[in-house]
């Protein structure tokens, strides 16, 4: 069990780092939606690149945030009925919930494998004229994202299933 907290420790960190990545892209985001704001209300045109770099900025955002949520505790849960389970039965719960999500994760990566291998062999980009040619990448973040949020699904059972066994 010290081995397997320790990796669960490890995979923390590897969160904690692509944490820090979403925070270092959502300000970026922020100057860009307002670069695009300015540019379409003050100038009176934005570019299609700048305004399709938005969404090719949110991807990884949103896709690497969910998973620093559920390292933070920050996900949503049904506190009026989790908060009235004992410790032991909440930490059942944790542990059963978490390993779904990870057999969730792993579905969502085995089912867009197909999507992200066909634009990577075409390497794929936008249709708009003056859009982004690196759509390719946006889509490869999906089993990335996924494959960190099943890890630190694992991580997350590993410490509920530490818990159960007395090893807080």
């Amino acid at each position: 069990m010290t081995r397997a907290l320790a990796v669960a420790d490890a995979i923390d960190m590897v969160t904690r780092i692509a944490g820090r990545i979403a925070a270092a892209l959502l300000l970026a985001l922020i100057a860009l939606v307002f670069f695009n704001v300015f540019g379409r209300y003050v100038v009176g045109a934005s570019p299609v690149w700048a305004q399709e770099l938005e969404w090719h900025v949110m991807a990884p955002i949103a896709l690497l945030g969910v998973t620093v949520l559920l390292l933070e505790g920050g996900h949503v849960r049904v506190d009026m009925l989790y908060d009235k389970l004992p410790g032991r039965a909440q930490h059942m719960l944790d542990l059963v919930s978490m390993l779904i999500g990870a057999v969730i994760a792993v579905l969502f990566i085995k089912y867009s494998y197909g999507f992200v291998d066909s634009a990577w062999s075409i390497r794929e980009g936008s249709p708009d004229p003056g859009g982004l040619p690196g759509r390719y990448v946006v889509k490869a973040m999906i089993p990335v994202g996924f494959g960190l949020f099943a890890l630190q699904c694992l991580a997350n059972a590993v410490r509920h299933a530490a818990a159960l066994r007395g090893r807080a």
